[in-house]
Order: C-alpha cells, then sequence, then structure tokens
C-alpha cells in the first residue's frame, strides 16, 4: 500500500511524529512518502492509497485552540475526493477540539476520514504503532 504523510510543523515535533508513522508504516511493509502540506503535489496524493495528515496546534489553553493555519492550508491541498485519511496533531496542552476540526475541514475537501489522534509534542512516539495499525486496518483494499 502506498502510504503519504503530510504535516505541518513549526518545532519539528509534528514532522518527529510524521516520520514516526512513516517508520511504523514501512515495517508493516508499506512503502511512505513524507512532505510538508506546502510541497505536495497532485500526483503524490493521486498515487496515494491512504494519507495521514498532521498539524501542531495553536492557540490560548482555554479558547481558541485550533490545528494551526489548516485554514490555509487545507484548502490548498489537492483534492482529496476519494481519499481515505488518518488524521493527527502535536500539541503541549490539551488540544480539545483539534482533530475534530481537522477532519471537518479534510471532509469537506473530499476525505474520508478513518481516524484521529493526538501526540504530546514531548512524547512524538508514543502510540504511533497502535494508531497506523489501526487505520492501515481500516482501509479498503
Amino acid at each position: 500500500m502506498n502510504v503519504l504523510i503530510l504535516y505541518q510543523s513549526r518545532g519539528g515535533h509534528t514532522r518527529d511524529t510524521a516520520e514516526a508513522i512513516a517508520q511504523a508504516a514501512r515495517e508493516l511493509n508499506h512503502k511512505t512518502v513524507i512532505k510538508s502540506v506546502i510541497e505536495v503535489q497532485k500526483a503524490d496524493v493521486e498515487t496515494a492509497d491512504v494519507l495521514f495528515v498532521g498539524t501542531w496546534v495553536q492557540g490560548f489553553i482555554l479558547f481558541g485552540v485550533k490545528p494551526a493555519g489548516a485554514e490555509l492550508w487545507v484548502p490548498a491541498l489537492p483534492s482529496l475526493k476519494g481519499k481515505e485519511v488518518a488524521v493527527f496533531c502535536t500539541y503541549a496542552f490539551n488540544p480539545r477540539s483539534s482533530l475534530h476540526k481537522l477532519s471537518a475541514m479534510l471532509t469537506t475537501h473530499g476525505a474520508t476520514v478513518l481516524g484521529e489522534h493526538a501526540f504530546h509534542r514531548s512524547k512524538p512516539h508514543d502510540h504511533v504503532k497502535p494508531f497506523v495499525q489501526t487505520v492501515l486496518q481500516a482501509v479498503r483494499q
């Protein structure tokens, strides 16, 4: 299976998590490609069987928490129509509804969301393998 991992990272935590997701998929014998959301091309999406899309969480602890810049970069992505996607984020404090917000944006862009997971930025590899396994098992073959 071809796995595309897209990420938006500021401090490197989300990139580290994207790389851990890629490694977990490789260990399950899947071909992986990792790209920043600003680098992705239409052909990357078209050749992918499943995508993992992640970003860091920005905002204040009590309000305004959201997927960083997603309102700008999600519409700029190639069409995700018919694509199965898993959503992830990295956070320092409670990500609140960031995953659901990003999932809704990607669904509006045509994606079918298979799963969501929030990773604490100090532990970017924790729970990656079960998340990847669960998502890849859910992909329509």
